[in-house]
């Protein structure tokens, strides 16, 4: 059977081998240094290769994205809705722990293109048979967006690992801490898959809590059912 052959524009460049030269530029420098001039430098082209390719700067940084959504499988929708966006969350969490520095990119944009658009609408499934309203998904969606991205972005950036010995001794050595110092122990052995697995479940506990309080309450014409007496 004959290969499909990859999509190829200015100079025989393809996008596919453009986006991975673009990806690994970008765990390079950052997502706040990147730019189409390094990039073009790295890869070896000129700017207007890429601009070709993708249109401008922001087309290219949201097909990096989407490649990065690539590495994501949507759950088979016949699971349990909670099963299928913890599965997501723990993929998410994988993605931001390979590529650390690009991983932000995904808090830039609302979409990135088909990948992120799939996973999306797998979201907005899950949600809506969490029961929650039709019309508050979209808000809620966009929490749970932003709630799982930026746990995960945190944790690559180091804030929920283990404190470093000098932030431990900031904390000992502040007056008036009486929470936090009591607590020294357990802050000098968080573990970034606990505050991971817990944070996850608080926030789907909160879907599922949200759910039971917009529920509609009984009408009052219904009526409780009653035992029917037959005669003798």
């Amino acid at each position: 059977m004959l290969k499909k052959k990859q999509a190829r524009g200015q100079r025989g460049l393809d996008d596919a081998a453009l986006l991975e030269a673009a990806l690994a530029e970008m765990e390079r420098t950052g997502v706040e240094d990147f730019s189409l001039r390094s990039a073009a430098r790295a890869i070896g082209c000129d700017p207007a290769a890429l601009i070709y390719h993708f249109g401008s700067r922001e087309g290219l940084e949201r097909a990096v994205a989407d490649r990065l959504h690539a590495a994501i499988v949507a759950p088979d929708r016949a699971h349990p809705w909670r099963e299928r966006l913890t599965s997501m969350a723990r993929q998410y969490r994988a993605v931001a722990q390979t590529y650390p520095r690009t991983f932000p990119l995904l808090m830039r944009y609302w979409t990135t293109g088909p990948q992120d658009l799939v996973l999306c609408d797998d979201t907005f499934a899950a949600l809506a048979e969490s029961g929650i309203p039709a019309a508050l998904i979209p808000a809620v969606e966009c929490g749970f967006y932003a709630a799982l991205l930026g746990l995960c972005a945190g944790e690559a950036g180091g804030l929920t690992g283990r404190p470093n010995p000098t932030v431990m001794k900031e904390i000992a050595d502040t007056p008036g801490l009486t929470t936090m110092q009591p607590l020294l122990p357990a802050i000098r052995n968080l573990d970034p898959d606990a505050v991971f697995e817990t944070h996850m479940t608080i926030l789907l506990d909160g879907i599922e809590a949200f759910v039971r309080k917009t529920k509609p309450p009984p009408s009052r014409n219904s009526k409780p059912e009653t035992a029917v007496r037959k005669r003798p």
